[in-house]
């Protein structure tokens, strides 16, 4: 499990200072790019914001300079990452989340899901896990409660740091 605090990330997101956060992560990634923390943080950073555009405030970025981005380390971690747990469910959960920012909506829809199933083999009693592949289930709607009770006991613990990505995920699964 990634200990997702980065001071010098989580202080530029969280001032909204979404071009130095995008520069210093691009910067860092082409430095070490077999470093997953660094790359789900860069990955997870260009979803968000092409995510939300509408809705964060401060600088705006270019979508295209993003939405490739993303998807050279999309690509890059499917290469390298592909059995590893937290690449799976990060990336599993932002494709099938909003697939079109990834190329064919229901190839990759299909692709995150399955993605999202791989992480949950690989660590079954994993609450962040089960609950993110039940949950991409097509049945599952409002059924996952239990699930839901467990994500919560351990949100603050595993989503530490004040970054998009921790801020994001305590703020989806606690309401």
């Amino acid at each position: 499990m990634i200990d997702w605090r980065w001071n010098e990330v989580d202080i530029v997101e969280s001032q909204e200072r979404w071009y130095e956060a995008k520069s210093f992560l691009t910067k860092k990634w082409k430095q070490n790019p077999e470093n997953l923390k660094i790359l789900i943080r860069l990955g997870f950073f260009c979803w968000y914001v092409l995510v939300e555009e509408d809705c964060i405030r401060g600088e705006k970025l270019d979508s295209d300079e993003l939405e490739s981005m993303l998807n050279e380390v999309t690509h890059f971690g499917l290469t390298n990452f592909m059995e590893n747990e937290d690449f799976l469910w990060c990336f599993g959960y932002m494709i099938s989340q909003f697939p079109y920012y990834f190329g064919d909506y229901e190839h990759w829809e299909e692709k995150g899901i399955s993605m999202l199933k791989r992480a949950y083999e690989l660590c079954p009693d994993d609450p962040v896990y089960q609950y993110s592949y039940l949950g991409s289930l097509p049945d599952s709607g409002g059924k996952l409660k239990v699930e839901l009770q467990q994500v919560q006991t351990v949100l603050e613990d595993r989503f530490q740091g004040e970054g998009i990505l921790s801020d994001y995920f305590k703020d989806v699964w606690r309401n």
